[in-house]
């Protein structure tokens, strides 16, 4: 079944894909590994006028790989976003976690006319299973029609090497993040490292997250979210709750570097990952 199922999700699901911005209605929400988001990154202009271009494309967005100490490099990035017309976002940022002294920091960027953070809560890790435990949130959907009106964000980036068990735990944090929020909407999402050597089409048939069919994979390991010659679907977008499954649609993946027109060398000082999307009632 979890083999039928790779396939359906490789070949019918991809089809739907777009590698451009979105174009729909609802609320649109966006996983994002900004590489070494620190005080250099944010020394480049026109890097910076770019990232603030692609995230204010959507009404929340998970920020990863932080690693600024001073903690004023993800201020600044709000601040620019925030600077052009239309912008109003807050920010919900988390602790800075990892076992080494290369710490990093989950942060969700969104819209306040749209959404509302209620409550949040960094992974208790007591195994220590992640390399960053996933940082939570349970956002509230401000627009009073919406098909969702609330649902929980569970966040990862993922030590590339102990992917498969990492991924596998996210079944874990979905409950406990279920316990405490009382909600069965969840996103999963963020660099999950889900493909190509760190987890393998053989090593996904032992992820909870994978053959449970309760979760839904919106972005198949057919894509491609890597800015560099690799192809790799290392970040992706898992859905909980069949209302959530339900009111959800047009993921993709933005390849900023075709739509921008930009050299490789500005794409690849950008990111080496695109940002995958995708869209709620």
């Amino acid at each position: 079944m979890a083999s039928i199922r790779y396939i359906f999700a490789s070949v019918v699901v991809f089809a739907a894909f777009l590698t451009a911005a979105y174009a729909c209605t609802g609320s649109t929400i966006a996983a994002f590994n900004i590489q070494v988001l620190g005080q250099s990154k944010m020394g480049k202009p026109e890097v910076v006028d770019y990232l603030k271009q692609i995230i204010a494309q959507y009404d929340l967005v998970l920020i990863q790989e932080i690693r600024d100490v001073a903690g004023t490099a993800i201020v600044e990035l709000l601040d620019a976003v925030n600077s052009q017309p239309g912008s109003n976002f807050k920010m919900t940022l988390g602790p800075r976690v990892g076992r080494s002294s290369s710490k990093e920091q989950y942060a969700y960027f969104y819209r306040e006319d749209k959404f509302q953070a209620l409550d949040s809560f960094s992974y208790d890790d007591q195994t220590d299973g992640f390399e960053r435990e996933p940082f939570v949130v349970l956002f509230e959907n401000l627009d009073k029609g919406a098909a969702v009106s609330k649902f929980s964000i569970i966040g990862l980036h993922s030590k590339p090497t102990d992917a498969v068990n990492e991924v596998d735990l996210l079944v874990d944090v979905y409950a406990a993040s279920k316990k405490r929020f009382g909600v069965e909407d969840s996103i999963l999402m963020g660099d999950f490292n889900a493909d190509c050597s760190y987890l393998t089409r053989t090593e996904f048939e032992t992820v909870r997250l994978w053959t449970d069919t309760s979760f839904q994979w919106l972005i198949p390991s057919s894509a491609d979210t890597t800015v560099k010659s690799t192809d790799c679907a290392y970040d992706r977008i898992v859905l909980a709750g069949q209302n959530l499954i339900a009111n959800s649609k047009d993921a993709g993946i933005f390849n900023y570097h075709e739509r921008y027109g930009i050299t490789t060398d500005l794409a690849e000082d950008i990111s080496d990952h695109y940002p995958v999307y995708f869209t709620i009632n």
